[in-house]
């Protein structure tokens, strides 16, 4: 069977084709094509964000930190900076109202039997001077022992550690302001730590009109520095010093005043 068309429907047929591919191609124009291109932009950003990202992670794992060794120090320093010990005990002296009559220290590489001995010589020390009291002061918690049974140091952790021993011979008014003094020790920014302590209790008032005598007593006490790590000396903590008074007579700081106001 043979189709014929006349010219009309011709017309009309390639007209209708030409509107279909029209319709068509503006569908693609104004709805696939906008799609296709807002996903390779995303796919171009997604691949911009992630060399940026590798850029800055390998920048990062390139750069080491670096960290001021300084806040170390204020707990172990590497120099013995024996001149902030002695500041602390005059601090300690101040908000203990103690007097420190005597002070001496030395110097020794810090092994574990150190850690043996104060309990050897605690047990050497005569009963009526130390024995009671070091226990009295155990059960207040100034001197606590570093080394409780079972406990295990790592040797790499104390390897080049020194340590400086400090003895004192010390006067307080009270019981109560000895307490504050070895806490006073005790919590410095510094570590240290109370070794030891001995002294004889005051006789027993038996009257109103006596006055309750001073407690004199010795501490020993401890701190360390890591000699093995010198080149750190430079970031060690600087230590605030009283400035100086320029005084020629410190032992009667207001007669030259008065001296230079009567000339």
């Amino acid at each position: 069977m043979t189709l014929h068309f006349s010219r009309k429907q011709l017309i009309y047929l390639v007209l209708t084709i030409v509107v279909l591919l029209g319709v068509f191609y503006l569908s693609y124009l104004l709805l696939v094509k906008p799609v296709k291109l807002k996903i390779s932009q995303l796919e171009n950003s997604v691949k911009t964000e992630q060399r940026l990202l590798d850029v800055i992670s390998d920048k990062r794992s390139n750069d080491a930190p670096v960290i001021s060794s300084t806040e170390i120090q204020k707990r172990i320093p590497v120099i013995p900076l024996v001149e902030q010990i002695v500041l602390d005990v005059q601090q300690a002296e101040t908000l203990s109202k103690s007097r420190v009559i005597d002070m001496s220290y030395s110097e020794s590489e810090f092994t574990l039997i150190d850690e043996i001995l104060p309990e050897e010589q605690q047990g050497e020390t005569s009963p009526e001077n130390a024995t009671e009291n070091n226990q009295e002061t155990n059960d207040n918690g100034t001197t606590d022992d570093p080394m409780e049974e079972g406990e295990t140091v790592d040797p790499e952790l104390i390897d080049g550690l020194n340590q400086i021993t400090v003895t004192l011979h010390v006067q307080s008014p009270n019981y109560e302001e000895l307490e504050k003094f070895l806490s006073a020790i005790e919590h410095q920014k510094r570590i240290t730590r109370v070794n030891s302590l001995s002294f004889t209790g005051p006789p027993e008032l038996v009257s109103v009109e006596q006055v309750a005598e001073q407690l004199v007593y010795d501490v020993t006490i401890s701190t360390f520095y890591m000699p093995k790590y010198t080149e750190l000396a430079e970031e060690a903590p600087k230590l605030t010093v009283p400035s100086p008074s320029n005084k020629k007579n410190p032992l009667a700081p207001g007669l030259e005043k008065k001296d230079e106001n009567n000339q």
